[in-house]
């Protein structure tokens, strides 16, 4: 069977609207990989890095789209558009969105897969079966085959290669979805897999999308000390929490293995705020935790959650910053909570879904109005951007952070003039209220 697997386009310009497009979903490519080994004609198409040819994939048996919640709507556009020039060819959705929306998923799908979709997408293809397929955690994760980055479209390789050591979080956060989607059982994979999966080739640079990097340290140790034994170091970048500063033996075995920047899941410096959001950490954890990081080379990614304005971020030592307005997002806590209350903006799906990509305000503030939200959380990314700090990098001879904030600069402006009438629909809710 000829099968295309689609990753369609982010709706707005943000933070991660330049890197994207270089680092596609692993997902959909594991599952992309499993069907070419069962000798499928496998395609991956990613929206964000090559736009879609529908000439390319209209003779298609399958189409497979893979859908987060803000990149649904136009993932629901293609599956349509899809359907019209090949009304005989099957559609399966899956992603994080589809797996808590199912049923409205199955309005524009012939199946919908949820959860993890290794274990039941051979089967799916070959047999078909229920229109709502559940999926099942991956136990033994080293069964997984190496991702095969050929299939993507148009792509040689990607700038980014992006590993997975793990899968599940221990942390149960009221604004995630990671847990209800994963499960808060970590799975890892064992130290000898993920060290031939970067053996395979020379990386440019190297993500490990793992939810919360490094949380077992004996098998992480173990695989960075391969990497090091080897030779094997490319430069590389991975997602945790304030708690990988309480290793600094393991910080080390990080440095001399290529790490070069760790984004931090600091969310808040306010320690109610943190205790609301469940968080295990204390505004303190996250002084120490950057104080620790740069005392190793380490350059820091602090994630932050805004619900308003504050000016700390730039005193804070943080290298580069991301501000993603609270969210709440499908399948969390946060999500069922605010539903419950009515307090949602936002009110025609699925088309609104584009708006839940962490830069819009889509519900009323417990402190504010979601105007004044919105105007001071770019307000905040503004000033970490400001062009006194960009220059500041420079000086400093810190040519990548003087890039990366001069991109994030540019980005806001461009967020900004794409969101004129979003901004000024804020301001009519306000008014009509």
């Amino acid at each position: 069977m000829k099968i295309s697997f689609v990753e369609p386009r982010a709706p707005f310009y943000n933070f991660y609207t330049s890197v994207i497009g270089h680092m596609p979903m692993l997902g959909p490519i594991y599952l992309g990989t499993i069907l070419h080994r069962d000798g499928h004609d496998v395609r991956m198409f990613n929206e964000n890095a090559k736009n879609l040819d529908y000439g390319v994939i209209q003779d298609s048996d399958v189409l497979a789209i893979s859908i987060m919640t803000a990149t649904a709507p136009r993932g629901y556009e293609i599956a349509q558009a899809f359907r019209s020039l090949n009304p005989k060819g099957r559609i399966i959705m899956g992603g994080c969105h589809a797996t808590f929306m199912p049923e409205e998923a199955l309005q524009y799908a012939d199946h919908v897969v949820t959860g993890e979709g290794e274990l039941v997408i051979s089967d799916l293809v070959k047999h078909g079966g229920e229109k709502i397929v559940q999926g099942s955690h991956v136990e033994d994760l080293d069964k997984l085959p190496f991702p095969d980055f050929s299939l993507m479209f148009g792509v040689e390789r990607p700038l980014i290669t992006s590993v997975s050591t793990s899968r599940g979080c221990p942390n149960d956060c009221n604004f995630c979805s990671v847990s209800p989607m994963f499960g808060r059982k970590y799975r890892i994979r064992s130290a000898e897999s993920v060290f031939q999966e970067l053996s395979r080739f020379k990386h440019r640079h190297v993500f490990f999308c793992d939810d919360n990097f490094g949380v077992n340290r004996r098998v992480t140790k173990e695989l960075l000390n391969l990497m090091i034994e080897n030779g094997v170091t490319p430069k590389w970048t991975a997602e945790s929490s304030v708690n990988i500063a309480k290793d600094e033996e393991m910080l080390e075995l990080m440095r001399r293995a290529g790490c070069s920047r760790l984004c931090i899941g600091f969310e808040s410096m306010d320690a109610d705020t943190l205790k609301k959001y469940g968080k295990r950490q204390t505004p303190e954890d996250v002084k120490s935790c950057i104080k620790v990081l740069h005392k190793h080379g380490i350059r820091v990614h602090g994630m932050f959650i805004s619900e308003g304005y504050s000016d700390i971020y730039h005193r804070l030592g943080i290298d580069t910053l991301q501000l993603t307005i609270l969210t709440p997002i499908i399948g969390s806590r946060l999500h069922r909570a605010v539903k419950e209350a009515g307090q949602f903006l936002t009110q025609i799906y699925p088309r609104d879904w584009k708006l839940f990509d962490g830069t819009h305000v889509v519900h009323w503030p417990d402190r504010m109005s979601p105007l004044e939200m919105q105007k001071q959380s770019v307000r905040a990314m503004k000033k970490f951007y400001s062009r006194i700090n960009m220059m500041k990098m420079l000086i400093k001879g810190r040519y990548q952070d003087y890039c990366i904030r001069r991109e994030g600069r540019r980005l806001i402006n461009k967020w900004e003039k794409q969101n004129k009438e979003y901004l000024l629909w804020l301001k009519r809710g306000l008014v009509q209220g």
